[in-house]
C-alpha cells in the first residue's frame, strides 16, 4: 500500500506491507507517517508490556478543593445529596471509626501535599520536595509507590522515573501511573526506554490534533518493549547505586532539617512559631502604609523577637542584593547572553539546576552575578524554595529578580537551612502582597527576623550541608555519564529510523539530542 500526505505539501510517500497495516493502531495516513508508527514495526517480535506480567496501576483520583463533592464526602464526611433545612449545610454522614480515621488520613496527605504530582516526574528521576520525606499518611499498595516501581507521567507528555528505597511510599495522583513487578534491571531498562523518542511518540500519539495527550493503561500495556540486553545489566547496577546515593543524600538533608527545626522549637516560644492568626492589640509602631492585619502582625512579632528573644534583623546577618536591572552588569560587563537562575531552577532541596544559555534574556535580574555561598530565596510565598551556591560558578550566571540573593557574613549553610523552616515561611507570607499569586518584594526581605545560631552548631550545620550538596552533585554527575553509556546499548537494539518521509522531524531531532 502507498500513502501520500496532504495535498499542497512536497510529495512524500512510503510503501507499507499488509503486515504493517495489520500492526497499526490507526488508519489515518498521518499516523503512518508519524514516529509513533515506527515502534510496532520495529518491535513486531518483541513482547508487549502486558505480556511481562507487570501490574499497571492507576493513580489516586481525588480532589483537594474543599467545595468539591469528593472532598465533602471523603474528608468532611458530608452527604452531598442532603442539606439541613435550617442552616443549608450538608448533613453529616453516619460513619464508623474506620471511616473517620481514613478521612483524617486523607486530610493530612492532601493538606500536607504528601503525594507525587506530574512536576515530580523527570527523565529517570522522581524528584522530591521536603514533605515527601515525611511519614506516609496512609498505606494503599494500589496507589502508593514502592521501591523498584517505575512511575510514568501520562498527561501532556510522557516521562518515566525510578523509585528508590529512600522514596517514601506516598500515593501518586491520577495524572501518573505505576508499573510494578519487574526486577531491578528490567525496571531501569523500561524507564530508560520510556524516556526515548521512539517510545514517547508511540504513547503520545493523539487521536486528533486538538486532543490533549493522555496515555491510558491499555495503551501502555500494548507498547512493544525490547528485551533487556545483557550489556545493560552492569550499567543498571551502577545506575541504581548512584541513584540510591543521590536520594540518600536528600534523605540525610531531611534529617538535618529536622535538627534545625528542633533547635528552633527550643530556642523560641511556641506562640511565636504558630501559623494561625490570633486576636491582638497592635500599637501604632506596628502599623505601616499597608494597614492590613498580616503586615501589622509581622511588625508586632518582629518587635517581640527583637526585644525579648535576642533575635536579629536579616540585615545584621547578611547583605541583601536589592538592585536589579535588565541585562547589565555592575562593572559594565555585557551579560545579555548569560543564563538566568529563576524560581523554577531551584529543586527545593537546597540546590539548583544550571539554566541553559538564553539567546535573549527578558527577565529583570540582579546586577551582581552569582557568587559562591550566595543563598537564593524564592519571593513566591506559595513556593518557598531556598538554595545555596556551594562552589564558585565557572561562568557568569544571573539571578532573576523573583529570587532574593543573600550573602551571609558567616556559615551561610546554617542560615540557608533556617530560611526553610515554617517560622521563616510564615514571616514571608505576612510580607507577601497580591491575591492569587503572592510575591514578596525583594526589599521587604529586610524585615525578616532570625535567631542567631551558636558558632559551633552553625559551623556543624554548614559543613553538613556542603557535604550533602557535594554528594548530590557527585551522584548526579555519575548518573549523567551512565546515561550516555546506556544510550549506546539502547542504540544497538533501536537503530536510527529512516525518517526521510516522516511528516514530523521531532523524532529525528530527539534521537540526535539523546545521542
Amino acid at each position: 500500500m502507498c500513502l501520500q500526505i496532504s495535498e499542497g505539501e512536497p510529495l512524500r510517500f512510503k510503501f507499507f506491507s499488509s503486515d504493517d497495516l495489520g500492526l497499526a493502531a490507526d488508519w489515518r495516513p498521518d499516523y503512518f507517517f508519524s514516529p509513533g508508527a515506527e515502534l510496532p514495526r520495529l518491535g513486531r517480535v518483541w513482547p508487549v508490556l502486558s505480556d511481562l506480567k507487570v501490574d499497571l496501576l492507576d493513580g489516586w483520583r481525588f480532589s483537594d478543593s474543599p467545595e468539591s463533592d469528593w472532598y465533602l464526602r471523603n474528608i468532611e464526611l458530608r452527604d452531598t445529596k442532603a442539606r439541613d433545612k435550617n442552616t443549608g449545610e450538608y448533613q453529616r454522614l453516619r460513619v464508623g471509626e474506620k471511616e473517620r480515621v481514613q478521612a483524617e488520613q486523607f486530610r493530612v496527605v492532601i493538606e500536607g501535599e504528601r503525594f507525587y504530582r506530574m512536576r515530580h516526574v523527570h527523565a529517570m528521576k522522581l524528584a522530591c520536595e521536603a514533605q515527601h520525606f515525611e511519614r506516609p499518611g496512609f498505606s494503599d499498595s494500589s496507589i502508593c509507590v514502592a521501591p523498584g516501581d517505575v512511575v510514568v507521567r501520562r498527561v501532556g507528555k510522557v516521562e518515566a522515573a525510578m523509585v528508590s528505597s529512600f522514596h517514601r511510599c506516598h500515593p501518586v495522583d491520577a495524572n501518573l501511573a505505576i508499573i510494578r513487578g519487574l526486577n531491578s534491571h528490567q525496571s531501569v531498562w523500561l524507564a530508560y526506554c520510556l524516556n526515548q523518542p521512539l517510545y514517547k511518540h508511540f504513547l503520545e500519539e493523539q487521536q486528533s490534533a486538538a486532543s490533549v495527550v493522555r496515555v491510558g493503561l491499555k495503551r501502555l500495556g500494548s507498547m512493544p518493549i525490547a528485551p533487556c540486553p545483557a550489556e545493560f545489566v552492569p550499567l543498571a547496577e551502577q545506575f541504581l547505586q548512584a541513584y540510591e546515593a543521590y536520594f540518600g543524600a536528600e534523605d540525610a538533608l531531611s534529617a538535618l532539617r529536622g535538627s534545625v527545626q528542633n533547635w528552633l522549637t527550643q530556642r523560641l516560644p511556641a506562640e511565636e512559631l504558630t501559623a494561625k492568626p490570633v486576636p491582638r492589640f497592635f500599637k501604632a509602631r506596628d502599623l505601616d502604609h499597608r494597614l492590613n492585619y498580616q503586615s501589622a502582625e509581622q511588625a508586632y512579632i518582629a518587635n517581640q523577637l527583637l526585644e525579648n528573644h535576642q533575635c536579629l534583623p536579616l540585615t545584621k546577618l547578611a547583605d541583601l542584593s536589592t538592585d536589579s536591572d535588565p541585562n547589565s552588569g555592575a562593572s559594565g560587563e555585557d551579560l545579555t547572553d548569560c543564563p538566568v537562575v529563576k524560581i523554577g531552577s531551584l529543586d527545593g532541596q537546597q540546590s539548583f539546576q544550571l539554566p541553559k544559555r538564553e539567546a535573549e534574556t527578558l527577565w529583570r535580574v540582579h546586577k551582581r552575578p552569582l557568587r559562591c555561598f550566595d543563598v537564593l530565596l524564592s519571593t513566591f510565598s506559595q513556593e518557598p524554595k531556598v538554595a545555596m551556591v556551594s562552589h564558585e560558578p565557572d561562568s557568569s550566571i544571573l539571578v532573576s529578580e523573583q529570587l532574593g540573593v543573600l550573602q551571609f557574613h558567616r556559615t551561610p549553610g546554617a542560615y540557608a537551612l533556617l530560611l526553610e523552616t515554617p517560622f521563616i515561611r510564615q514571616q514571608i507570607n505576612r510580607l507577601a502582597t497580591g491575591t492569587v499569586q503572592r510575591f514578596v518584594q525583594p526589599r521587604m526581605l529586610k524585615k525578616l527576623i532570625l535567631p542567631p545560631i551558636e558558632d559551633v552548631l552553625a559551623k556543624q550545620w554548614h559543613r553538613q550541608l556542603l557535604d550533602l550538596l557535594e554528594a548530590k552533585a557527585s551522584a548526579d554527575k555519575k548518573l549523567k555519564k551512565l546515561s550516555e553509556k546506556m544510550f549506546l546499548v539502547y542504540r544497538q537494539i533501536h537503530p536510527v529510523m529512516d525518517v526521510q518521509n516522516v511528516s514530523s522531524n521531532a523524532f529525528d531531532q530527539g534521537d540526535r539530542v539523546n545521542g
